[in-house]
């Protein structure tokens, strides 16, 4: 392989390490492991009783155990235990539409003209844009 690099041979060193009074041991395996139950794991199921007393009272969102791991917002729905700023978040993305683009569809009829007509629930809609 061009550009791989030998490693160095330690065994001079290790040889003065164990001449100076330097002892290599056997390494030892605890089998212990730390684990962090507030994560998505864990969290949720202590969220739980909290979901379920804030529906019992009657409340709508309800703040959960640990904040939400992709936004970091402390706030859930008790109805759907969905992130609200997530919610919020697929919801923007899903329709497409902000405050940035309906300017732009507002430009761009003023700029045409035009309006455009449209039915939704049976009913006959007109979206024009008029100065105010």
């Amino acid at each position: 392989m061009i550009g791989a690099q030998i490693k160095p041979d330690y065994s001079d060193a290790i040889a003065e390490f164990v001449k100076n009074g330097g002892e290599i041991k056997q390494a030892v395996n605890t089998h212990k492991a730390e684990f962090n139950f507030s994560v998505s794991t864990g969290g949720s199921k202590q969220n739980i009783p909290l979901r379920k007393a804030a529906e019992a009272k009657g409340l709508k969102t309800y703040t959960p155990f640990s904040p939400c791991e992709k936004c970091g917002t402390s706030e859930r729905s008790t109805k759907t235990n969905a992130c609200l700023e997530c919610d919020r978040r697929r919801a923007r993305a899903k329709t497409g539409l902000s405050l940035k683009n309906l300017e732009a569809v507002g430009h761009y009829l003023l700029d045409k003209g035009e309006s455009v007509e449209f039915t939704s629930g049976g009913k006959k809609y007109v979206l024009k844009v008029e100065v105010a």
